[in-house]
């Protein structure tokens, strides 16, 4: 068995997804070169257990931790990648596909590899994997490295997706962990903790695909405003380390990549039930976007939610 690289997944109540997820594993070349797969289930119930024995039947290097309390969506990521005992953890998550050859090309670039942490470029794609959304989160002209300060304050939003996440476990692992749990992307601070001061390869080919709902990079719930002001937290914990500035800008660069002060978000938003007049006071108001922006928010989060789920229908039947 493999001890260089190993496929973290964190899981839950999602048996169908997780079959297709850890087959994709297999094509890419998890069988052929006998890459481990640590699944960590946070289901606490039977939901999952009939395709973990499907799967312990087709793919021999399976590892399945089932957890003993829930742990949430920040916490069973870590989990995920703290069971993991190869050198290199690839997160990926339960309902995404790697791409046929994805593990031979990364295993290539991981044998010389000492980085703390590397970026894999991913697409973006609908729910069923029948069209491409966004071909690659970043566009990146080729294989690339970035210092940990820049990619902090240019790219980390890209690495909130956890797939495109492979870190090194002894870095990881010196990280004291708990203080992101809570941020909804605990993963990113971990990392960035862990790379700081040092570079960070990035791979330019997307070898993952990431399954979105709709051409949004959301699938937008009442939760979401939460999600993103998530990353607001998490530059707090980590202005100690990369400072004000590299912290403001790696805010402005998420929000600007998911569409914060846009009509489009605010229609989506809406459309999902994530924008309430109560959210624009506690989220938009107080943040840096235009007066014309939180104006509209005003506006938009009292029209009546229906009236954008069906201009959403409309345009995607378009």
């Amino acid at each position: 068995m493999n001890t260089l690289l190993g496929i973290s997944i964190p899981t839950y109540k999602r048996p169908e997804q997780l079959l297709a997820t850890v087959r994709s594993v297999a094509a890419a070349g998890g069988l052929e070169h006998e890459i481990p797969v640590y699944i960590a289930d946070d289901s606490l119930d039977d939901t999952n257990v009939a395709t973990l024995a499907t799967l312990a039947g087709e793919y021999p290097f399976l590892m399945v931790r089932r957890n003993e309390r829930n742990l949430g969506i920040d916490g069973n990521i870590l989990n995920s990648v703290n069971i993991n005992e190869c050198r290199y953890a690839w997160l990926l998550g339960e309902d995404d596909r790697l791409v046929p050859g994805a593990v031979t090309k990364m295993l290539a670039v991981l044998e010389s590899s000492t980085a703390p942490f590397l970026y894999a470029n991913y697409s973006s794609v609908n729910s069923d994997f029948s069209r491409v959304l966004k071909p690659a989160s970043l566009a990146l002209a080729g294989d690339a490295v970035q210092s940990a300060d820049t990619f902090w304050r240019q790219s980390a939003w890209s690495a909130g997706f956890i797939g495109a996440c492979v870190v090194n476990k002894a870095a990881w692992q010196r990280v004291e962990q708990a203080k992101y749990v809570g941020t909804w992307f605990a993963h990113v601070g971990v990392i960035m903790e862990a790379a700081h001061g040092h570079d960070i390869p990035m791979l330019a080919e997307p070898l993952i695909l990431n399954r979105c709902g709709t051409t949004e990079v959301f699938t937008w719930t009442s939760t979401m405003m939460d999600v993103l002001d998530g990353w607001r937290r998490l530059c707090v914990l980590l202005e100690p380390l990369y400072g004000a500035s590299a912290c403001r800008e790696s805010l402005h660069s998420f929000r600007r990549a998911h569409g914060l002060g846009t009509l489009k978000f605010l229609a989506y938003a809406r459309a999902g039930g994530a924008l309430t007049p109560a959210v624009v006071r506690e989220h938009i108001l107080p943040g840096n976007e235009s007066a014309w922006f939180k104006w509209w928010a005003q506006i938009v989060a009292r029209l009546p939610a229906g009236w954008f789920r069906t201009l959403q229908r409309w345009k995607h039947h378009a």
